[in-house]
């Protein structure tokens, strides 16, 4: 598969020097580390901790993990979809609030429900299981802010178990 034609995702942070209280302006970009044929992706900042501590705000933004999927913690990402392909059903225990920013998609939900999404649109998913396709002959990006989740759970059981038999992604 050919690499994203898309530009490389840039991230810009701003903060405060935990020693010396001076501005610090962080302007770098992101290239796509993972292999997978059918997802471009890259994690662009982990917060470990569920509230935000301006301490360790510059620690954290040198965070560069292999793995896209942290569910155990906030994170923003940049998803590229390839033309032409049909992702995965799978689900993670997060709340994702994710947005568009080129191109076209199609939300693939366990039952077969198909939403097509384009630039602009804001989709929030709520530990779900889903797929994200794209129908054209461009690239898609989505950009997002993943947040960790309690599981769901339907009479005591997991999206793991029957009667969805969902695959809890780790990639």
């Amino acid at each position: 598969m050919s690499p994203t034609p898309l530009p490389a995702p840039r991230r810009i942070l701003v903060a405060h020097s935990p020693t010396s209280g001076e501005a610090v302006l962080l302007d770098d970009t992101f290239p796509h580390p993972t292999e997978d044929e059918h997802v471009k992706a890259q994690v662009g900042y982990i917060q470990a901790e569920p509230l935000g501590d301006p301490s360790k705000a510059l620690e954290w933004a040198e965070s560069r993990p292999k793995k896209i999927s942290h569910d155990d913690q906030i994170s923003i990402r940049w998803v590229d979809i390839p033309p032409n392909s049909d992702g995965a059903l799978h689900f993670t225990d997060t709340f994702d609030y994710l947005v568009i920013t080129h191109g076209e998609a199609v939300l693939v939900l366990h039952d077969g429900t198909t939403k097509t999404v384009t630039v602009g649109d804001v989709i929030v998913q709520i530990a779900n299981i889903h797929a994200w396709s794209n129908k054209t002959s461009e690239w898609a990006r989505f950009f997002g802010v993943v947040v960790p989740s309690k599981p769901f759970k339907l009479d005591g059981k997991g999206l793991e178990e029957a009667p969805f038999n969902g695959y809890h992604a780790q990639f």
